[in-house]
This record gives structure tokens, C-alpha cells and sequence, in this order.
């Protein structure tokens, strides 16, 4: 069982090296160094002018420290087959977990390793935590998330069930517990691993679950759920072959539809209908907006502001583009008498109307977060003709082009 653990755990890695490749494109890596200068600048700037010793400082760095905690479920790599072709491996699944285990302590151990780092400055300095306290917090969070691990091991076997959501409430009560007496999170997280760890045989987590029998059931939805939440991420930057798409109706989106499609446009229909209702796409929209509101609200500088704005509508277009080629394998498409040299056109149109969208929400929330003056609306102006230039230019060329490669149109 352990080597059918390595031999996925080797596959799911190569995986997620094929995608990240993908992800951590050029595009990407320009809107990180973006991103993390903007940030580190506003860090910088706050620490010279922010008062020390408040007293939200403490639980604020519990809090934080306890943010990576969220990501890292446990990894299974259970397949549905597993039920018919291991069902009568119960007894050896220990095995099998021992190597998933540590494999899932990776992402968020680097994860909070990195994040206090980024917090030492303040935690030290602004809230008052010395040297010493600060890396035993540290290392409290790290054992809380190997206890989190250890509750989710000891989910997957019949028996009472932790949500994952109580789990985390507990962790964070400990994380901004431990902000103020470390030792105590510490141990606490020493104490948690070693009463859920599988060998230690009259541990808390061994009478909740006798481990009798192995959750079959439960360790494919889990490991589905998992999967599909990595799987969104990577479809943020590209697309993600094993991704089902579930499309649905959004009913408070429908007056964006036309009430008549008699007169309508069938490939103008189609795009918006597909923007609106497609989840990689719609999802894709509100994120990168949502986004470029919140690093504007972190800079508090209209110029940054703008700049990392004007990049968050060029990459909210880039990733849209596969909307070009979304219907190139409907046999339905190609089989009516659907006009298509001008397919091209109607994308740039529902397009237009999305970063308009995205263009106006943008600075709304810049009204409502930065300081009000001549820049700001000047700000907002540029960002408009960016946002004008793009759909004009590069918009068009980009889809013409992808439109000649699939069908020789243009």
C-alpha cells in the first residue's frame, strides 16, 4: 500500500508541476513582482506611522498566522475504483496515509513558514511579542495544522465526524490564544497531535473513531471535493482537462439576457449566455475584480492603485480569450446555419460589456476606499482609455488570430 502511495503521490506531482508551469506564466509573474512590491510598500509605510501596542495587535497576529492553516486539506488520492479493488485493504490504509500525511504538511507548512516571515516586523515590533514567543507561536501553528491533518485521517474511518469548519474555529481560538501565552498553543498543539496520532492507541482521536472500517464512500467525495477546489485555482490561468464544468442558471443575471432572442444575434446570445452562466468564466470576472479592489484598498496610493488595476484588466481579457474557441467541438455549432465570419466581433462586444462591468465596479470602490481628489479622478480616467485601448486593440487581434488557427476566419 505505501508504494501505491508513492506511485500516485508521484503522479499527482507531476500534475501539479504540468499546471503551476502554466500558472506561474510570464503574465503571472509580472502582476506577483506587482503585487508584492505594492504590498510590501504599503507594509513599509505603515509600520514608520502606526502606533505599538494597540490591543487588537496580538489576536490580528494569531489571526494571521492562523490564515494558512485553510489551505493544505489532507490528500488521499483516492479513486472511485478503489472501492471495488481495495475495499478489503482496510486494516492496511494506515500505511497508505503515513506518506499522504507528510505530503499534505508541505504547501502550508511553507505557507506559514513564509507568513511569519512577512509578520515578524510587526509582531515583534508594533505588538509587542519577543523573539522567543514569536517562534514558539510559529511553531504552535505548525502543530495545530499537523493535529487538523490527523482529524481528517481519522475522518475518513466509520465512526462520529469533525467538520472541517469547527476544526478550524478551534485552531483559530488557539492561534490568537497562543498570540498571548505561546507555550500554552504550543502545547496544546503537541498535546493534539500526539491524541490523534494512529499509534498512540488510547488517544481522544482513537475512541472517537475505532477504526474498524475504512469510509469508502466518504474518502472518494472528500478527495472529489479536494480536487475540484485545486483544480478551480488552476483554471483561473488555464484550462484544466480534468475540471468538470457544472453550467447553471443565474436568475438574478437574466436581465443581462435579452428577453426576445428572435432578432438576436446567435453568436452574441451565445457568448453572453456563456459569460453569465459559466462558472470558469463568471467566477473568473468577480475574482480578478474583487481583486483589484482589495490591492487598491491595501496600497492606499491612487497610483499603484491604477497600475495594478490596469494589469488586473489585461489578465482578466488574457484568461477570457479561450471564450473564442469555447464552441469549436459543439457538433450542434458547427451543424447549424449559425453565421460565423463575424463570431469574432460579437466576442470583442461581450467582452466589452464584462470589462466595462469590471471597470466601473473598479472605481466605485476607489470613491469609497482612497482619498478623494484630482488624481483619483484623473485615475479613473486613464484606467477607462486602458481598458478602451485594450478592447480595441488587443482584444480583436488576439480572438481574430484565434479564430483563423480553428476555423480560417476571420
Amino acid at each position: 500500500m505505501r508504494e501505491l502511495a508513492k506511485k500516485r503521490l508521484n503522479e499527482n506531482l507531476n500534475q501539479s508541476v504540468k499546471y503551476l508551469t502554466l500558472v506561474f506564466n510570464d503574465f503571472f509573474i509580472l502582476a506577483l513582482i506587482f503585487l508584492v512590491g505594492a504590498l510590501m510598500f504599503w507594509y513599509a509605510e505603515a509600520m514608520k506611522t502606526m502606533p505599538t501596542n494597540l490591543w487588537f495587535y496580538k489576536p490580528l497576529t494569531g489571526f494571521i498566522l492562523w490564515l494558512p492553516l485553510l489551505t493544505g486539506r489532507f490528500v488521499t488520492l483516492i479513486k472511485e475504483a478503489d472501492m471495488q479493488f481495495l475495499f478489503t485493504q482496510d486494516e492496511q490504509m494506515d500505511e497508505y496515509l503515513k506518506p499522504m500525511h507528510r505530503y499534505s504538511l508541505v504547501l502550508p507548512f511553507i505557507l506559514e513558514i513564509l507568513l511569519a516571515g512577512i509578520v515578524f516586523p510587526f509582531a515583534t515590533v508594533k505588538a509587542g511579542i519577543s523573539v522567543w514567543n514569536y517562534i514558539l507561536l510559529v511553531l504552535a501553528m505548525l502543530f495545530i495544522k499537523d493535529t487538523e491533518l490527523e482529524i481528517e485521517k481519522s475522518n475518513l474511518y466509520f465512526g462520529k465526524k469533525l467538520s472541517f469548519g469547527l476544526v478550524s474555529l478551534v485552531a483559530l481560538l488557539i492561534a490568537i490564544l497562543s498570540a498571548y501565552y505561546p507555550m500554552v498553543g504550543l502545547a496544546l498543539g503537541v498535546v493534539g497531535t500526539i491524541l490523534f496520532a494512529p499509534n498512540f492507541k488510547p488517544s481522544f482521536g482513537d475512541k472517537m473513531n475505532k477504526k474498524l472500517l475504512f469510509d469508502w464512500r466518504y474518502a472518494v467525495e472528500s478527495e472529489k471535493a479536494r480536487k475540484d477546489r485545486v483544480y478551480s485555482v488552476f483554471s483561473m490561468f488555464t484550462d484544466v482537462e480534468e475540471k468538470q464544468v457544472s453550467i447553471k442558471r443565474r436568475k438574478y443575471l437574466d436581465f443581462l439576457l435579452p428577453k426576445s432572442i428572435a432578432k438576436e444575434n446567435p453568436n452574441l446570445f451565445l457568448y453572453r449566455r456563456s459569460l453569465l452562466r459559466n462558472p470558469e468564466y463568471l467566477n473568473l470576472l468577480v475574482r480578478m475584480t474583487v481583486f483589484a479592489i482589495l490591492i487598491s484598498w491595501l496600497v492606499q496610493d491612487w497610483r499603484w492603485a491604477l497600475g495594478l488595476s490596469c494589469l488586473v484588466i489585461f489578465l482578466t481579457v488574457y484568461q477570457l480569450l479561450p471564450m473564442a474557441t469555447e464552441f469549436d467541438r459543439n457538433f450542434m455549432y458547427r451543424v447549424y446555419p449559425i453565421e460565423r465570419q463575424d463570431r469574432g466581433k460579437d466576442l470583442v462586444k461581450v467582452l466589452t460589456l464584462g470589462l466595462l462591468i469590471q471597470w466601473v465596479l473598479i472605481s466605485i470602490f476607489w470613491l469609497l476606499l482612497l482619498p478623494i481628489n484630482v488624481n483619483l479622478f484623473e485615475a479613473i480616467g486613464i484606467l477607462l482609455v486602458f481598458t478602451a485601448l485594450v478592447v480595441a486593440t488587443y482584444l480583436p487581434n488576439r480572438v481574430r488570430k484565434m479564430n483563423q488557427k480553428n476555423f480560417g476566419i476571420r
